[in-house]
C-alpha cells in the first residue's frame, strides 16, 4: 500500500463534510445569520434588478404599440400597477429590511398577476407574451433577487396556478396554445428553482465553511496565545521569564523612545534577590526554596497595576520589576514598600546572616537617570543591588541621576 494512502488526513474540515438536508435548514443560530447575509445581499442588488425589470416593461410596450397601437389602452393600468409595485418595493425595502424577500415575492406578484390579466381580457396579436411576462416573474425570483427557496417556491407556485386558472377559466388562447404556453412556463420554472436550489446549496455550503474557518482561525489565536504565554512565563513563579522580560522591556523602550501613543515617559527597572537564599535552600530543602520563591514572588504581582508594569524572573532567586511611567522617585517609595511587605511575610529564615525572617536587597535604576537601553538600565540596577547588598541587606539602593550609588535606609 502506498504510504500516502494509509497516512491520516490532517486537513481541517472545509464545510462540505457536514451534513446539510435537502431543506436546507441551518441548524442553531445559523440560520437566522445567514438569512441576514442574504437580505443583505438583495438589497445591495434590488437597484439595478428593478431598473432592468422595468426596462423590460418599457420595451415590452413599445413593441406592443407598434404591433397594435390600439391595445394601449387597455394595457396601460395594469402595466401602471406592476411598474409602481416594483417602485413601492424598491423603496419599502430600504426602509424595512427585515422585509426585503416577502416583498420581493410581492414585486413578482405586482408583475405577473396584471399580465396574467392583460392575457385574458385583450384581444391582440402578442396575447400570449403576456403569460411569458408573467414567467418572467418567476425567473426574476432566482435570477435577479435571489429569493431564498422558500420564498421563491410558494410564490412560483402561486404565479402558475393563476396562469392555469386563467387559461382554464377565460380560455384566450385556444386548447394546444394554453397547452404550449403552461409546459413552456412549467418547464422554465422548474429550471429556474433547480438553478435557485443548486445555487442556494452552495451559498450554504460557502456559508458553513466560512463559520467553519473563523471558528478555526479563533482557536488557532487562542492556541497562539497561550503557546506564547507558556513560552515567556516562569513555570514556578507565574512571573514571565528572561525571555518575556527582554522582549516587554525592549517594546517599552522603544515605544518611550519614539514616544508612541500609550507608551509610558521614564521606566523604572527593579532587580531584588532573596538574601542568603542558598543558605535557606540548605537549612529547608529545596522543595521549600520553591515555596519561599513562589510566596516573595506574590508580593510585587500584586502590587503592579498598570498595563506596563511587569515582574519577571531573572534567574534562580533574583527577580526583575518593570515599572512604566514611573520616574526614579516613585520607583523608591514602591521598592521600600515591597521590601517591607516581603520582611511582613515573616517566613522564617534560621540560615540568614542577617535576619530571622526572609528578607530581600533591591537595586534600581530609571531611565530619568539617564539610560536608555535594556543593558544599561539593568546594569545599572544590578549595580544598584550589589550596594544594597554591600549596604547589609534588606534594603533599597538607586543610581542617582548623577550616577552615583546611594542606599535608602529604612526606618527603624
Amino acid at each position: 500500500m502506498n504510504s500516502t494512502d494509509s497516512s491520516p488526513n490532517t486537513s481541517l474540515p472545509d464545510g462540505r463534510d457536514l451534513p446539510l438536508p435537502w431543506h436546507l435548514t441551518l441548524p442553531g443560530d445559523l440560520e437566522p445569520r445567514l438569512r441576514g447575509q442574504l437580505r443583505a445581499d438583495a438589497l445591495r442588488q434590488l437597484p439595478w434588478a428593478s431598473a432592468l425589470m422595468l426596462l423590460v416593461m418599457g420595451t415590452a410596450t413599445l413593441v406592443e404599440y407598434w404591433v397594435d397601437s390600439s391595445a394601449l389602452a387597455e394595457l396601460w393600468r395594469p402595466r401602471l400597477v406592476a411598474v409602481l409595485g416594483i417602485v413601492g418595493v424598491l423603496m419599502v425595502a430600504q426602509r424595512m429590511p427585515r422585509l426585503t424577500h416577502l416583498l420581493l415575492c410581492a414585486a413578482a406578484l405586482c408583475v405577473a398577476l396584471p399580465h396574467i390579466y392583460l392575457g385574458t381580457v385583450i384581444d391582440h396579436p402578442l396575447a400570449q407574451t403576456y403569460f411569458y411576462l408573467a414567467f418572467l416573474a418567476i425567473l426574476s425570483l432566482s435570477t435577479l433577487y435571489r429569493v431564498p427557496m422558500s420564498w421563491a417556491l410558494p410564490t412560483t407556485l402561486l404565479i402558475l396556478a393563476a396562469s392555469a386558472g386563467a387559461l382554464w377559466q377565460f380560455q384566450p388562447l385556444d386548447a394546444r396554445a394554453s397547452a404550449v404556453v403552461l409546459a413552456v412556463m412549467a418547464c422554465g420554472s422548474l429550471m429556474s428553482l433547480t438553478g435557485l436550489y443548486v445555487m442556494e446549496r452552495l451559498q450554504r455550503r460557502f456559508f458553513l465553511s466560512e463559520q467553519l474557518l473563523f471558528l478555526h482561525r479563533s482557536e488557532l489565536h487562542e492556541a497562539n496565545q497561550t503557546l506564547a504565554s507558556e513560552a515567556s512565563e516562569d513555570s514556578l513563579t507565574g512571573t514571565i521569564n528572561r525571555r518575556g522580560l527582554d522582549s516587554r522591556l525592549a517594546k517599552l523602550l522603544h515605544g518611550m523612545q519614539y514616544q508612541s501613543r500609550g507608551a509610558p515617559d521614564s521606566i523604572s527597572v527593579l532587580i531584588f534577590d532573596i538574601d542568603y537564599f542558598k543558605q535557606y535552600n540548605d537549612t529547608y530543602g529545596h522543595q521549600q526554596g520553591d515555596e519561599c520563591l513562589k510566596a516573595i514572588a506574590s508580593v510585587p504581582k500584586t502590587m503592579v497595576q498598570r498595563s506596563t508594569d511587569f515582574v519577571a524572573r531573572y534567574g534562580g532567586e533574583e527577580f526583575v520589576v518593570v515599572l512604566g511611567g514611573t520616574r526614579l522617585a516613585d520607583a523608591l517609595v514602591f521598592a521600600e514598600r515591597m521590601r517591607a511587605r516581603v520582611e511582613q511575610l515573616g517566613i522564617p529564615h534560621l540560615g540568614s546572616r542577617s535576619n530571622s525572617v526572609v528578607t530581600i536587597s533591591i537595586g534600581v535604576a530609571s531611565t530619568s537617570g539617564g539610560a536608555h537601553d535594556a543593558d544599561k538600565l539593568i546594569q545599572q540596577a544590578d549595580a544598584a543591588l550589589y550596594e544594597a547588598k554591600a549596604g547589609g541587606r534588606n534594603c533599597v539602593a538607586s543610581v542617582n541621576s548623577d550616577g552615583a550609588l546611594r542606599v535608602l535606609r529604612r526606618s527603624a
